[in-house]
């Protein structure tokens, strides 16, 4: 009974921090709590809204910020890093730590453009990206089939499959085979 009494204790505990130590600074910019779930909190203003969540499972952290009515997205490190200019953690943290520093960042300047509406900046930063993520994985995609025409002596088509990836964006070991093929056509 004494160890059911304090994991109920400890699920509490993340909605009482971001209570008590994030909703102050959101409640400032005409937030309020409009859902409470077990480990999980919505923040809504009249313009925005804010989901912080807690995932036992994983012990992971997420926190979404968009616009009402519209996508919400994801801060990670990348983004507390480009967009804040700020090496302050929110993955791979304690709850303790994920609400202090989403407080802290929540305090900045940028922090508080976002959380008034300003959210092009990290808008742009997540279509970045996902471009960014998209174009590697065709790359890697066109590489793995770059390999099958030089593992069948296709020599013609691994030169052309190169081409269009880029001879500036392949990795040492296809410059050097992609040399061996041009010598062999």
């Amino acid at each position: 009974m004494v160890a059911t009494n304090n994991i109920k204790l400890y699920l509490m505990e993340f909605n009482k921090l971001v209570r008590t130590q994030l909703f102050p600074i959101l409640q400032k910019y005409g937030f309020e709590i409009v859902e409470e779930f077990k480990n999980i909190v919505r923040f809504q203003s009249s313009v925005m809204k804010v989901n912080v969540v807690f995932n036992n499972y994983d012990k992971s952290h997420l926190v979404e910020i968009g616009k009402r009515g519209e996508a919400l997205y994801s801060l990670n490190d990348n983004a507390v890093k480009e967009l804040f200019s700020s090496e302050l953690s929110i993955e791979q943290v304690t709850s303790e730590i994920f609400v202090q520093n989403l407080s802290l960042l929540f305090k900045q300047q940028k922090g508080v453009e976002i959380l008034k509406g300003s959210i092009e900046p990290l808008d742009n930063f997540i279509k970045l990206q996902s471009e960014h993520y998209t174009s590697e994985l065709v790359k890697r995609q066109a590489l793995e089939a770059a390999s099958k025409t030089w593992k069948a002596n296709d020599y013609i088509t691994f030169v052309k499959s190169i081409d269009k990836i880029g001879i500036d964006k392949i990795p040492q070991s296809y410059l050097l085979k992609y040399k061996i093929a041009m010598q062999k056509l």
